[in-house]
């Protein structure tokens, strides 16, 4: 089954398109470089709240944040 990946890499456009990805799971690289397999809860202005794979609740600030990576079927 085909796929493509939807790529926001900006904060302006991740702040944008938020909304339309509660609940999915993404990939999330920070500008440090650490990639991190989440779903995401919820999300503010500043903070986005996300669930990891053993479903511990953690908080990243949105500015630190380079990329989210969304896999969508084609």
């Amino acid at each position: 089954m085909a796929s493509r990946q939807i790529r926001l890499n900006s904060t302006a456009i991740i702040k944008e398109k938020l909304p339309e990805i509660y609940g999915k799971y993404t990939n999330i690289v920070m500008q440090s470089g650490e990639v991190y397999f989440v779903k995401i809860i919820s999300a503010d202005s500043e903070k986005i709240k996300i669930a990891d794979m053993r479903l511990t609740k953690n908080e990243l600030k949105i500015a630190e944040v380079a990329e989210i990576i969304l896999d969508v079927p084609a």
